[in-house]
């Protein structure tokens, strides 16, 4: 009976319509029903789709670490605890670089005493115990890097990873970043389109990380810095406008416009005369010439110069004619 009437309830409705039902399409089909003349069943047609480089709206990014292949396989021989896939957040806090240094040194390294926290306070006790330890063993670590790494600076973690690798393996390895060593991003800013440029702001942002200025509250110190980086982004702002004038619509200046001739020869003489002296000297033979002659005497000559007062040298001036 339930079936009968669900059958005359879908003629029904399709009588009312003025259409045929449809049958349901198969899951997952990628087809849909084309509708035909009267008189003539529904079919199938498949659906056109494009291709497969066409189908997402980015191209697949490659992931770059900043570390070698030889550095990273090194980092996954040791069995760390926890991974290390964002290389600057991973070693912010010092828990990993402190469990590194203890399979070297597990007699002065307890890896219980350190907190793999991501708050500010444990970040300051994880590298102060680390710090002790490197005073202690003699180490050779820059502050420089520990720094940069504790503030996620671009590129600190890699280049602490890096001479960790070099002082514990005694072999070296090439870092994969191209900048210098500046724990700026301005690197990459450069790598980018004059569009995509990161603004005073965004640079301020990215290049002064709240961590700095928990640990020195200083107003002045802080402001400081912050001018620092707007001077920073000021300058390659007017890099990129002298590279690519016509982005920024430069009109050359008037002294740029004009033409510049050189003096004439009477007004060059009378404006240096030094200069013509000096040519006169040079063209005239070296003694050295003169010496190598047999037949040349020689007398010693006194010379009294005569100090001339400033009234006469202006009434030469004067007397030249420009």
């Amino acid at each position: 009976m339930e079936t009968g009437n669900a059958a005359s309830v879908s003629r029904s409705n399709g009588s009312i319509l003025g259409m045929n039902v449809l049958p349901p399409l198969p899951p997952g089909s990628s087809q849909c029903w084309i509708p035909e003349p009267a008189g003539r069943p529904p079919t199938l047609a498949p659906v056109p789709r494009p291709a497969a480089e066409t189908w997402s709206a980015f191209a697949p990014v490659p992931a770059r670490a900043g570390l070698t292949r030889e550095v990273i396989k090194w980092l996954q021989s040791l069995d760390l605890r926890f991974p290390f896939k964002h290389v600057r957040k991973a070693f912010s806090n010092g828990y990993l670089v402190a469990e590194i240094f203890s399979w070297y040194y597990p007699q002065d390294i307890d890896i219980k005493v350190f907190n793999n926290g991501v708050s500010f306070p444990s970040k300051l006790k994880n590298w102060s115990q680390l710090e002790h330890f490197f005073f202690r063993k003699k180490l050779n670590i820059p502050k420089e890097l520990i720094y940069a790494t504790m503030h996620s600076k671009p590129g600190g973690a890699e280049y602490l990873i890096q001479h960790i690798y070099t002082l514990l393996t005694n072999r070296q390895a090439k870092l994969i970043l191209d900048d210098e060593m500046n724990f700026m991003d301005y690197g990459y800013q450069l790598k980018l389109p004059l569009i995509a440029r990161a603004t005073a702001t965004n640079a301020i942002r990215t290049n002064l990380t709240l961590t700095e200025l928990l640990e020195d509250p200083d107003i002045f110190t802080c402001s400081q810095k912050a001018l620092d980086i707007v001077n920073m982004h000021v300058q390659h702002r007017q890099l990129a406008r002298l590279e690519h004038p016509k982005r920024y619509n430069l009109k050359p200046t008037l002294g740029e416009k004009a033409t510049r001739l050189p003096l004439p020869q009477y007004q060059y003489e009378c404006l240096y005369p030094d200069s013509k002296r000096t040519e006169m000297a040079e063209s005239k033979i070296t003694p050295s010439e003169i010496r190598s002659k047999s037949n040349v005497h020689f007398k010693e000559i006194n010379v009294k110069q005569v100090v001339r007062d400033s009234q006469s040298l202006t009434a030469n001036h004067q007397n030249c004619k420009f």
